[in-house]
């Protein structure tokens, strides 16, 4: 019967025509927020002001405060922010950094666009996150730092990692692309490492659109870092000058322009004002689909280490034993569940080791860097904790809880679905 067929093979979906919740979420204060930029006609930081503080700066301030820390420097994208850290830090030809092999493709070729190599590492099974086991196994005597990505709705172990580099003199970088508001040990992700990055794509829990940022609770760092990204300037304290620029000409450091728009940071500024509600609920609707998910059986969340007291919710992942679906590849399974919702689920990235997006020989700029040599010791080993953790994990995107309990009941219904009929699942 075709109320009982799978979706994908033409029966009707556990979803019906209700729309899913958009993102992001905007209104008229988001209206007001854009409308009083641009109609300022100062649209960037590199432009003379009326007198009044730049959105950027505004922007700044708030979201250092929000992260439990002195200093941010807004940039453009959050690839930006991972190169204005590495930079910031002395980073660059000869060294390595170790970065975690399952993570967005930027992780790694900042590295690169610095001049250093990046070692991928394997990740903890569970959660998918930078193995510290692995980081040991990674060091060289050329190792200058370790990203930790906190991925998708979880945390890094932090503890541990901070152990590690601080065993053997090491910047801890974290990777907070998504992860905004979550907390570890009584203060904010981002604030124990000595930078935090962060990016507002789109898709993030803050979004611009693009952009991205970097904290640090480091005053010379955040004076280094402000130059890199607005090509060699910096703010230096005290009220704007009606028809002058905020930004002095320091030379002390030769950067690059990887300034943030006013436009993009007047959307940043609504945004960041709704961000903690947000993640409230998507809490609520993440642990009655928990509740569900036990209910069901044979389904579990990617876990929470013990220290952290709040997750931020970017991709709700999914946990299912081996064999759950048959011997459908995750990526059939993800798009048959996909199918009953009505909506995107998908599976974590590909390894880095394995992605076609990572691919420096393809690049004249990384030759010298990308030797044969360089490459095995990049990514010269195997990674099963990985290609285990992409085989039994479906993620959805965060918009997925800013709905309501009937969005829960459809998800859980979903999976039930899908598992008892896993035979019918085209593989080909």
């Amino acid at each position: 019967d075709v109320l009982a067929e799978l979706a994908i093979n033409g029966g009707h979906p556990v979803r019906g025509e209700r729309a899913w919740p958009s993102w992001p979420e905007i209104d008229d204060k988001t209206d007001a927020k854009l409308l009083q930029a641009l109609h300022s006609r100062r649209w960037a930081i590199s432009w003379p002001g009326d007198g009044t503080k730049s959105n950027e700066r505004q922007f700044a301030e708030q979201f250092a405060a929000y992260c439990d820390r002195p200093f941010c420097i807004p940039v453009d994208h959050g690839s930006s922010a991972l190169v204005v850290a590495l930079q910031g830090l002395g980073i660059g030809p000869g060294d390595e950094v170790i970065v975690p092999v399952l993570t967005w493709v930027a992780s790694a070729s900042a590295v690169l666009r610095v001049g250093a190599l990046p070692i991928l590492a394997d990740v903890d099974p569970r959660t998918g996150c930078l193995s510290p086991a692995a980081v040991v196994d990674a060091l060289s005597p050329r190792t200058r730092a370790i990203i930790a990505v906190h991925l998708g709705s979880t945390i890094a172990e932090l503890d541990k990692l901070m152990h590690i580099a601080d065993a053997a003199g090491l910047h801890l970088i974290e990777d907070c692309a998504q992860a905004h508001g979550a907390r570890w040990g009584g203060r904010a992700v981002g604030s124990w490492g000595v930078v935090g990055a962060f990016s507002f794509q789109h898709g993030k829990v803050l979004a611009a659109g693009e952009g991205g940022a970097v904290v640090t609770g480091e005053e010379s760092l955040y004076l280094t870092m402000q130059q890199l990204r607005a090509d060699s300037r910096a703010y230096l304290g005290g009220a704007a000058v009606p028809g002058e620029m905020e930004l002095v000409e320091l030379g002390e450091t030769m950067g690059v322009n990887y300034s943030m728009s006013e436009l993009h940071a007047a959307v940043l500024l609504d945004q960041l004002s709704r961000l903690d509600a947000q993640h409230e609920r998507r809490e609520r609707f993440a642990q009655e689909l928990e509740e569900g998910l036990s209910a069901l059986g044979g389904f579990a969340p990617v876990p929470l280490p013990e220290a952290a007291e709040r997750r931020s919710i970017y991709e709700y992942g999914i946990r299912f034993e081996p064999g759950t679906f048959g011997v459908a590849p995750v990526e059939r399974i993800a798009a048959a569940v996909g199918a009953e919702l009505r909506r995107r689920v998908y599976p974590p990235d590909v390894p880095l080791n394995r992605s076609v997006l990572f691919r420096p020989g393809t690049t004249r700029r990384y030759s010298t860097t990308w030797t044969s040599v360089d490459e095995r010791r990049s990514i010269g080993r195997d990674y099963p904790n990985a290609e285990s953790f992409r085989e039994t994990t479906l993620l959805l995107h965060h918009a997925a809880l800013l709905g309501d309990s009937a969005d829960v009941r459809d998800i859980l219904d979903a999976l039930d679905k899908v598992r008892a009929q896993a035979a019918k699942i085209p593989i080909g």
